[in-house]
């Protein structure tokens, strides 16, 4: 049965998993265990040789030309030696490399087939261990251990052979330390591969505390928190120096027993020879030789004992490797199917993330092309469920999420995400060019079709300030850039992918006002002649959709226009009573805040300032005074407020938008959102 990690139902042995990885080098890795083999057979001639000097010496039998061409032959096998070691080296060196990357390229492939739930649920710590930390501690077991573990088996074998071809009484000397020295490698090995998995384990959450610290630390520190005192990090530090501490005092000692012992050959194998040669029945030569050759064997056998560690710690960090390959995959095909509409439909969809309890129950609904489509309803209803379903980050539990008629399961994935732009509310670039980041979108396009999305998203004004310009990196998750400038890059990526399919999972939920305006004249040219599915949280950004489904629980509880569901259901109803309430309070703090002669609040990168009004009046007051607050009932938005409101924003004459004096800070889209302002500021723009 051929070993992979797709096939759970097999557990590999450590070496069995590593020569997977090793598939295409396998020949070159047993040349590279050939070689180090006989550079070890070598290396045992130089104390043969030293042995027949010695005796020599001591018999006078030894001569000048004898002694030189002794010396040459061990010259020669240290030489021999040396090419066998290096060139086994440096092929071992590049077979481990190469299985390196290719384990990091397969783990990486991995996670773009997986759940987009088994990303999520993965601490980020977790991935730098496996992608890091395993497969580097992996380098050595490939490069060191595979080639030398067969060579320090061969060498002392091929020692003893020798002893006891020579004299087999001596043989049996030599080895009379061994089984003291196995009696003492068992007990450090007892227990040894759960403590090795339990040491790794601690050592791996250790790191994702650690970076779950790091990117913490801006809460930390806001509340007098210290590394010590954050518990999950502390925690995690004390459990890996308890587990290593504990691992190591075992192992230490008996470690330190085996190197103790087993190098003592001589006191067995001196004292017998040296009886064997008064009683006639050894000669000198052997005698030393017999003496000299097994300490030779003494370095490679030690390094033998240390296999077990070696061959346990490989085993865990392979395992962990194994077990994320072996993860199970959204199933696609690879061929390419026909599709020609641009619509999607749930059949009595039910979801679940884990084997737990369902998010979604029986969600049934189709959306039309060229049609909005909006999802709303209370925060865990799962409406960003629905939009990642349709997206294709998850399967369906139960039911069926179609396509253009055709099971997503049965779409590449490649192929679906050509028809869709989706964007979210977290958005996050990567840490390369701004130019880059927005050609994610479509990775073959121009500068100059670059420069265009970015002007459509309303971005290109300030990445020309940029002292790079579009040439400026990102930084690491886009930290250079303030959050309404992400989300603006986000959809000039979306803008630049022009896919006919638009999902906008609540996009403009952390934008401040004055990016909120900005981020939503963004999204208005994206989604021209689209196809709109948008996950809303403010009611006031939906009243014109095509279709509004309102969820509950995980289930649709209402669909209709704006209108009929103020009239047929309570929850919208409720929800949309709940949203002019706090759209009216807001204006009303806007409006105080705005109240002061000649004075107006304008929100920036760099934070708040105050700034003089030619007209005395803020730009919020002036436009609430002017545009009717809630759709039909011909009221101003100042009316909607009360007498204090009204007197305090009302002008001289009810008037426009002035964008001579306008600077888009803006207050009045938030204020008033539930009239669709940023339309009414789009429409005014391209009238200048």
């Amino acid at each position: 049965m051929e070993v992979s990690p797709a096939n759970r139902d097999v557990r590999p042995s450590a070496f069995a998993k590593l020569y997977y990885f090793m598939r295409p080098d396998r020949g070159r890795m047993v040349c590279s265990l050939v070689l180090a083999c006989i550079g070890e057979a070598v290396g045992m001639v130089p104390y043969v040789v030293i042995a027949l000097l010695a005796a020599g010496l001591i018999e006078g039998t030894l001569t000048f030309e004898r002694a030189a061409l002794l010396a040459a032959v061990a010259a020669l096998a240290h030489v021999a030696r040396f090419f066998c070691t290096w060139r086994s080296s440096m092929m071992s060196h590049r077979i481990a490399f190469k299985a390196l990357a290719t384990m990091r390229d397969q783990m990486a492939e991995k996670m773009e087939r997986v759940p987009m739930g088994t990303i999520i649920d993965t601490p980020t710590g977790t991935f730098k261990n496996r992608f890091v930390d395993n497969v580097n501690q992996l380098e050595d077991a490939i490069a060191h251990f595979m080639p030398e573990l067969p060579s320090n088996v061969f060498g002392p074998l091929l020692a003893m052979v020798i002893v006891f071809a020579l004299d087999w009484r001596m043989g049996l000397a030599g080895l009379a330390t061994i089984p003291l020295g196995v009696l003492f490698y068992a007990a450090m090995m007892r227990d040894y591969k759960p403590k090795m998995a339990r040491y790794i384990g601690s050592e791996q959450r250790m790191n994702s505390s650690l970076v779950e610290y790091v990117n913490g630390i801006q809460v930390i520190k806001a509340f007098g928190r210290t590394a010590s005192s954050y518990g999950g990090f502390s925690t995690a530090v004390a459990e890996y120096h308890d587990s290593t501490l504990a691992w190591f005092k075992q192992s230490w000692v008996w470690m330190a027993a085996v190197k103790s012992v087993v190098p003592c050959t001589l006191l067995v194998s001196l004292p017998l020879g040296v009886w064997l040669m008064s009683a006639g029945q050894l000669t000198l030569p052997i005698f030393l030789t017999c003496i000299v050759i097994p300490l030779g064997f003494i370095a490679p056998l030690l390094k033998f004992a240390q296999a077990g560690g070696q061959i346990s710690r490989m085993d865990v960090c392979l395992n962990v490797i194994w077990d994320f390959l072996g993860t199970p995959e959204l199933v696609r095909p690879a061929e390419r199917v026909r599709l020609d509409g641009e619509s999607f439909a749930f059949e009595n969809v039910s979801f679940s993330y884990h084997e737990g309890a369902e998010v979604l129950h029986g969600v049934s609904f189709e959306t039309h092309p060229g049609q909005i489509t909006a999802i709303v309803g209370p925060s865990g209803s799962g409406k960003s469920t629905v939009a990642k379903l349709m997206a294709g980050f998850w399967d369906a539990t139960d039911g069926r999420v179609a396509f253009d008629g055709v099971d997503v399961r049965n779409i590449p994935y490649q192929q679906l995400m050509e028809h869709i732009s989706y964007v979210a509310q977290d958005t996050f670039l990567f840490d390369r060019t701004l130019a880059d980041n927005i050609r994610m979108g479509r990775p073959a396009a121009s500068q100059v079709d670059v420069e265009a999305a970015a002007r459509a998203a309303g971005c290109h004004e300030f990445i020309s300030r940029l002292p790079q310009g579009y040439d400026t990196r990102a930084g690491e998750a886009g930290e250079r850039l303030s959050g309404g400038e992400k989300q603006r890059i986000a959809i000039a990526r979306a803008i630049l992918k022009n896919a006919p399919i638009v999902i906008l999972d609540e996009a403009t939920a952390y934008a401040d006002p004055e990016n909120e305006a900005l981020v939503e004249r963004a999204i208005s040219k994206l989604v021209v002649g689209k196809t709109l599915v948008t996950i809303a949280h403010r009611l006031s950004t939906v009243t014109g959709a095509d279709q509004i489904l309102v969820m509950d629980t995980g289930r649709i509880v209402a669909r209709g226009t704006h209108d009929k569901l103020l009239e047929c259901c309570p929850l919208y109803r409720r929800m949309w009573e709940q949203h002019r309430s706090s759209a009216v309070l807001r204006t009303a703090e806007l409006a105080d805040a705005a109240a002061s002669p000649g004075t107006r609040s304008r929100g920036d990168a760099e934070g708040s300032r105050t700034e003089v009004s030619p007209e005395g009046t803020s730009c919020g007051a002036r436009f609430a005074s002017a545009i009717p607050a809630i759709s039909g009932t011909g009221e101003t938005l100042a009316d909607s407020l009360g007498e204090p409101a009204r007197t305090s924003m009302q002008p001289t004459a009810p008037v426009a938008i002035d964008y001579d004096f306008c600077k888009g800070c803006g207050i009045c889209a938030k204020a008033c959102k539930f009239n669709s302002i940023t339309m009414i500021l789009e429409s005014e723009a391209d009238a200048r």
